[in-house]
């Protein structure tokens, strides 16, 4: 395997060994075998993270963005935050529940709540709380389906508020008790 074709399989596989492992185990043993080094997976991180940019730029779909997130969760900084909030308003609208309801899931993170996953945590973690409260605003939106008859998802946008209430409780983003009861029941 060449320097190049390295490249091209890491950023196939979205920057993620785990991906590459299970997508292309062949060439991930080969590609174990270059000994990329940290600092050439970063340059190769930051082209794929522009490629994917300009990508939402042009089709605006929702995806994007959550992919931008996973590749881009590990630096936590400004810069990235600015990014992925850029991202995040050029997402194509409108979207259906079920999309809106994962890119939710994004911003308020994928893992158990105590470890502080998600675009809200890390806004607030480097000391941008006015994003965090603009991130927690955008997220109540798009948890917002009053006609929503899917049951399964309606447990898990019941879910995601409970969620959100604990970390505008935890962060003390100021909301105010009667602007949130439009989104849910405390």
């Amino acid at each position: 395997m060449t320097i190049q074709e390295a490249r091209e399989i890491y950023l196939k596989s979205d920057c993620s060994h785990f991906i590459m492992c299970t997508n292309y185990y062949s060439s991930y043993i080969q590609y174990k075998r270059q000994e990329i080094s940290k600092e050439q997976e970063i340059i190769w991180k930051k082209e794929k993270v522009r490629m994917l940019s300009l990508e939402i730029r042009k089709t605006g779909d929702y995806r994007i963005f959550n992919r931008l997130y996973d590749i881009t969760e590990e630096f936590h900084n400004y810069e990235y935050l600015q990014l992925l909030f850029d991202t995040l308003k050029r997402i194509r609208k409108p979207i259906t529940a079920d999309q809106s309801v994962c890119v939710a899931e994004t911003i308020l993170g994928r893992k158990a709540a105590k470890n502080r996953s998600g675009l809200i945590y890390w806004a607030y973690d480097i000391g941008q709380k006015a994003i965090a409260i603009v991130l927690m605003d955008q997220v109540l939106e798009f948890l917002h389906h009053p006609d929503l008859s899917d049951e399964k998802l309606e447990k898990q946008i019941r879910r995601l508020r409970r969620l959100c209430k604990n970390i505008i409780l935890e962060l003390e983003l100021n909301f105010s008790g009667k602007y949130l009861k439009h989104y849910y029941n405390f």
